[in-house]
């Protein structure tokens, strides 16, 4: 059993996934989501996570076009290995256990009219 938490002082919201992540279908390979299970409103996410598949970890904010820095700290049996993956820059900052990154993560998709933000939770 892992435990991944969240520390930051913006309001986080985690979702974790089998192997990829498809921002125009978010419930696609979804394991788990949390929004405020862990400290000043950060998520805490618990699963039962094999050292055989991949797993995405997107970490986003709770309200739209908020930004902050954040720290993830995973506890398990096993050492993890987090590899960042963004779209705009960002910068980390990696031990055994933990990542820091200044960015949060969100999809757009345009259509003929206007711009859609789509997001899990949140606002």
């Amino acid at each position: 059993m892992y435990t991944i938490v969240c520390e930051s002082g913006i309001d986080t919201y985690g979702c974790l996934y089998n192997e990829s992540f498809l921002p125009s279908s978010p419930n696609s390979k979804l394991i788990a989501t949390d929004d405020d299970s862990g400290s000043k409103k950060n998520f805490k996410l618990i699963a039962n996570l094999t050292t055989t598949e991949s797993t995405i970890l997107v970490v986003t904010t709770y309200n739209a076009e908020q930004t902050g820095a954040f720290k993830v700290t995973v506890y398990g049996p096993e050492k993890a290995i987090l590899t960042p993956y963004a779209t705009i820059p960002l910068t980390t900052t990696t031990t055994s256990t933990t990542t820091t990154s200044t960015s949060t993560t969100m999809s757009t998709s345009t259509t003929t009219s206007s711009t859609t933000k789509s997001r899990i939770g949140g606002r």
